[in-house]
């Protein structure tokens, strides 16, 4: 979610001497002010990366004048606190300071020289998903008598967020529903299983994962999300050329030709069945598929079965007739409409009463860059390179949906996230990654939109900030 930028901040943005100042408050746990340190730091750097584990990390060097500030247990700077950081830039006209936060860190290491003349200390901050990964704490604890900890195969994505932040000791988070692109609730897939010594940014990335285009991350008030990465037409513009022409320097167009792949197939999990109906033990009556399953004599959850019709099936609902009449959807809560002949299908059925289509007897998805306007287009003149994903966590996707929607996803990262443009900037110091903003490069007259992807941001009075832009193409366009 994108911070509200005030009025002073996007005015003080566009001017062209500014007085910078840098402000750091030491918190508690519970993000109380224990003390400020402001007007001391030497240089240092907030570097911001929507694609890192860990999105906001800092390095800061700064003079300590008060000679009770201690570095021990207990004292202002330990384990046990925080470090939030603010930038301002004075208003030329009316001499207020617009402040930016610029995120919440765990303090990593801690460098402190002393002299004659001065202290000085130097910090490595972490935001607070190092909590969650190892880094600091966040490795599970109890593991059941099984030999593993587990995530039923149903459970409510949100339900489950919320409670590993809770076993954590976090009570600041916003999580959203996991949602399908119809808008349905996509629940846990399949039995999530972790061994002893998985962390809970394991557990968390699994299922953040189920759907492809969530993120999870920290923000700048030290809040934990969970939402969709803002991949559709219809996200609001952050920055336009009112502030890119005032502030950027340079510019370099950087293409990674070897990770770009224009086609992405995904194969997932084999499933497997005791229950399967051939095409001479199956009919077809108007809509609904009448299977013959021997042995099966109730519809447990979560079942699998399989089949083989006799012939082509179409209709706007298609049910299977087996112990009742059951619609037949997709892992996105739309009906499925054909089915062919001498094809093997399997199917799940669910605590919602329907039968889940999983597609073969291994789920599969292919997707190519289909849009003429990429610079990778399929039918252009670099034709298909193609990739092939497998194993490991692709063995997670249980249907041919969603291998398509982790296709369409790879096709984005591996495709074009690589259109790619580097930015040198006076600082902008309110701008955050994973906004969408227009960009006119320079030389040039066509304005492309773009997401911003990282950025590094000085705490010197004379640095350059550094943004790394990828050119923006919906994921899933607004019909």
């Amino acid at each position: 979610m994108a911070q509200q930028i005030t009025s002073l901040q996007y005015d003080t943005a566009k001017q062209s001497i500014r007085n910078i100042f840098v402000k750091i408050n030491l918190l508690d746990f519970n993000y109380m002010i224990v003390d400020s340190l402001e007007g001391y730091v030497l240089n240092g750097t907030i570097s911001i990366d929507a694609n890192s584990d860990i999105r906001r990390t800092c390095e800061i060097s700064f003079v300590i004048t008060d000679s009770t500030f201690v570095i021990q247990a207990g004292g202002e700077m330990w384990l046990d606190k925080l470090c939030q950081v603010f930038c301002g830039v004075e208003d030329a006209k009316t001499s207020e300071i617009s402040w930016t936060n610029m995120g919440i860190f765990l303090i990593n290491q801690l460098n402190y020289t002393y002299d004659a003349v001065t202290k000085t200390v130097k910090i490595q901050g972490v935001d607070l998903m190092a909590r969650l990964t190892g880094l600091r704490n966040g490795v599970i604890k109890e593991i059941s008598s099984s030999g593993y900890a587990l995530i039923p195969v149903g459970s409510n994505v949100r339900e489950a967020i919320i409670g590993i932040l809770e076993e954590n000791n976090f009570s600041n988070y916003f999580i959203s529903e996991c949602l399908n692109t119809d808008g349905e609730i996509q629940n846990v897939p399949y039995d999530m299983k972790f061994e002893q010594g998985t962390t809970w940014y394991d557990v968390l990335c699994e299922l953040r994962d189920i759907l492809p285009n969530y993120q999870i991350y920290f923000d700048i008030n030290g809040a934990f999300r969970y939402e969709p990465i803002p991949y559709t037409t219809d996200e609001p513009i952050m920055i336009d050329e009112d502030i890119w022409k005032n502030n950027v320097i340079s510019e370099t167009v950087d293409v990674n030709f070897e990770e770009v792949k224009n086609v992405v197939e995904v194969w997932g999990r084999v499933h497997e069945t005791d229950y399967y109906s051939d095409a001479t033990t199956t009919t077809i009556s108007g809509s609904s598929i009448l299977p013959t399953w021997l042995g099966l004599a109730e519809l447990e959850d979560y079942i699998i079965t399989a089949l083989t019709l006799p012939s082509d099936i179409e209709s706007d609902t298609i049910t299977i007739s087996f112990l009742g009449d059951y619609i037949i959807k997709d892992s996105s809560g739309n009906n499925i409409t054909s089915l062919e002949a001498d094809t093997y299908y399997m199917f799940s059925y669910q605590p919602e009463e329907y039968w889940l289509f999983l597609g073969g007897e291994q789920a599969f998805g292919v997707y190519k860059d289909e849009n003429p306007e990429s610079p990778f287009y399929v039918n252009g003149s670099i034709g298909e390179i193609r990739e092939v994903l497998y194993g490991d966590e692709y063995e997670n996707i249980i249907s041919d949906d969603l291998a398509l929607q982790r296709a369409k996803y790879e096709i984005y990262k591996r495709c074009r996230l690589n259109d790619s443009i580097s930015l040198r900037s006076i600082p902008i110091y309110w701008a955050d990654v994973n906004w969408k903003v227009q960009y006119t490069p320079l030389g040039e007259e066509v304005t492309n939109e773009y997401m911003i992807q990282s950025i590094s941001t000085p705490l010197t009075i004379d640095g350059l900030q550094n943004f790394n832009l990828s050119r923006f193409y919906p994921l899933y366009p607004i019909i």
